[in-house]
């Protein structure tokens, strides 16, 4: 399986999302991009920081933008909300069956809920993580 977690900057929920799975399914292929994400960014202090008290190192992520060929590349793309899954099928890039590989979904799906905030500036971290967590764990299951 193949899994591309995808928020806004790639810098908070994405690798968040990126180490909680990685440490649940090294079986896996998991990566993590932001739709306006800069080339090579740190993850956010504080996001690396709260994984980090859970025993996941994200530190040595950097963050990509989303690319035409994340949709041929991996079997799922899972974003924090149902804009930001909306928005990715109006990138998806057409003409190529190829590029129909990847399904698109909210994470927040797998934690009962319809989005995952984003926590950047805020002290909602931990509270961000346990949304990402328990959606990952339903993951992992699932498949």
């Amino acid at each position: 399986m193949k899994v591309l977690f995808v928020c806004s900057a790639n810098i908070c929920r994405s690798p968040m999302a990126e180490g909680i799975m990685r440490d649940l399914r090294s079986d896996w292929t998991i990566d993590s991009a932001g739709i306006c994400a800069f080339e090579g960014d740190a993850p956010d202090l504080h996001a690396t920081l709260c994984v980090a008290k859970r025993g996941i190192d994200i530190s040595m992520l950097r963050s990509r933008p989303i690319r035409g060929d994340d949709f041929a590349e991996f079997d799922l793309i899972l974003t924090m909300d149902d804009d930001a899954a909306d928005y990715l099928e109006m990138l998806r890039p057409q003409g190529d069956v190829r590029y129909q590989k990847a399904k698109i979904e909210n994470l927040a799906v797998y934690a009962q809920d319809i989005c995952i905030q984003n926590p950047y500036g805020t002290s909602g971290f931990d509270k961000v993580f346990e949304k990402i967590e328990l959606a990952c764990h339903n993951l992992a299951q699932k498949f």
